[in-house]
């Protein structure tokens, strides 16, 4: 596969040429961009579905003129996008729904000719019911292009901290990551994600449905997946820490807490990095923001969540990843 290793920390380059082709297709499989996840529970109850919608009205106002279709529930096809528009159809699938129904939609970004391309524009989100048989967490999944983010990041933070609070989220993070297909993560044949993480090394990366099946598995889904530029923790992870003031004391210079009605969100700097020697490797930020969160990170992993180029009968390589910034 094709990949740049002299990316530079500028939102131009990275949306120019963070892009990772297969060699044989020829085609984008991911790109560098910035990845969102927040989690939640309860995804049932009425006030969750309301608070997700927000969100999702969020995003399709601030990307009206990018999103190219959206799909939704059981639909067997996506319907075409049109600007300016909030399908009233969408909006009383998320808030209508009842509590023993499943939400899940999708809006996002495509190109024909680039049909395995994940864009800079997604927003994903499942809200589990309240019969559930399995999961119990619920989650969004947002892509944004880094020149968004870059451009005014104070913005950009404020719009996830608002994000959270209004679905009550559990854990989460932000940053620049390894943008991804739905899906696609660990079913494909080649490592498409693998090198872009072991190349820059503060990427984000989320293989959502293989998390969830991960820690719903050992009934640890309400600990902290990941900690990133932005990490997000409810308050029951917040009390497991001791509280908001004992993990506030812990930031290190140039880090900034945020409170949510229901929890925090840390920032590790002023910016989202890369992590590689190049743009000045991983801030300290990074590092003490996992070190807060070690404690209660989910590392349960039995089978792991990213496809290595190698065979690996377990999940070393996964806990590697979750550990990089310790």
């Amino acid at each position: 596969m094709e990949i740049p290793t002299d990316l530079k920390l500028d939102p131009k380059d990275i949306e120019t040429r963070g892009i990772l082709r297969s060699q044989n297709a020829k085609k984008i499989k991911s790109r560098v961009g910035i990845l969102v996840s927040i989690y939640f529970l309860e995804g049932w109850k009425p006030e969750k579905r309301s608070g997700l919608f927000q969100c999702a009205n969020d995003y399709m106002t601030l990307f009206t003129e990018d999103i190219s279709y959206y799909h939704y529930g059981d639909q067997e096809r996506a319907k075409k996008w049109k600007t300016g528009a909030n399908p009233e159809d969408l909006k009383e699938h998320v808030t209508a729904s009842s509590e023993s129904d499943d939400v899940y939609f999708d809006l996002f970004q495509f190109d024909k000719a680039e049909d395995s391309d994940p864009g800079f524009c997604r927003f994903m989100a499942f809200a589990f019911p309240k019969e559930k048989t399995w999961h119990t967490l619920s989650g969004i999944k947002a892509h944004f292009p880094p020149s968004f983010v870059f451009s005014s990041p104070d913005r950009f933070v404020e719009i996830i901290r608002q994000w959270s609070e209004r679905v009550g989220a559990i854990h989460g993070s932000a940053g620049l990551g390894a943008l991804s297909m739905p899906g696609s993560e660990t079913s494909v044949t080649e490592a498409y994600y693998y090198p872009w993480l072991m190349q820059y090394p503060a990427l984000e990366y989320d293989a959502m449905g293989d998390y969830w099946d991960e820690c719903e598995e050992v009934g640890e889904s309400d600990k902290p997946r990941s900690s990133n530029w932005l990490t997000i923790l409810g308050r029951p992870n917040l009390d497991r820490l001791g509280g908001y003031v004992a993990v506030e004391s812990q930031l290190t210079k140039g880090m900034t807490m945020y409170y949510f009605e229901g929890g925090a969100l840390i920032r590790a700097s002023e910016l989202p990095a890369l992590g590689d020697e190049a743009t000045g490797g991983i801030p300290e930020g990074y590092r003490t923001a996992a070190r807060i969160i070690k404690p209660i990170r989910f590392e349960g992993y039995k089978y792991g969540v990213i496809l290595e180029p190698f065979d690996v009968d377990g999940p070393e390589i996964t806990l590697e990843w979750i550990r990089r910034f310790d």
